[in-house]
């Protein structure tokens, strides 16, 4: 366990998490406004593996895998990432499988992640970028204590035509 709410604890990946990640990678619900689209057993083993040696706060992503305490199921995933240039600077990524929807679950998740990163590493401000149409993460976000300082129009390239991008952040100070 590297860090734990009431409901979930986050931890590294392992082979236990392999089918229920490919679920949710695969599920195009869940992918609908992620940077990917079809997710394969494969592509599952080859991103475990490639966090094997990694470890929270190293530069560059992070995933904890997300595990609901009362059941022992796979419940999604949260990322750190770190800026190789400016380790004060992070950003968040999540993604919670569609059983664990509408729960509050990605709500948890998602504080629990920006207080950990505050308090273990020397992190300044946490941002994260979503599709503005996800109201769902935006709402997220904002009961996660992150605000809103951007909206970029049609700014990212994304399956095929402009769409918006919105910046969410949140500082160690408030």
């Amino acid at each position: 366990m590297i860090f734990e709410t009431p409901r979930l604890v986050a931890r590294h990946f392992g082979p236990r998490d392999l089918a229920a990640f490919v679920a949710m990678r695969d599920d195009p619900e869940v992918a609908r406004y992620q940077s990917w689209q079809g997710f394969t057993e494969e592509d599952g083993r080859s991103f475990i593996a490639s966090l094997a040696s990694m470890q929270p706060g190293d530069p560059g992503w992070f995933q904890f895998a997300l595990e609901e305490k009362a059941c022992g199921q796979f419940a999604g995933d949260c990322g750190l990432f770190i800026d190789p240039t400016d380790a004060r600077l992070g950003r968040i990524g999540y993604s919670i499988t569609r059983p664990f929807w509408n729960r509050g679950f990605a709500t948890e998740a998602v504080a629990a992640l920006a207080g950990y990163a505050f308090t273990r590493f020397d992190l300044h401000r946490i941002t994260a970028s979503v599709d503005p149409r996800n109201t769902a993460s935006c709402r997220v976000l904002e009961k996660a204590g992150f605000l809103k300082e951007a909206h970029f129009r049609r700014s990212e390239w994304f399956r095929g035509a402009w769409a918006d991008d919105a910046v969410y952040a949140r500082l160690r100070d408030g």
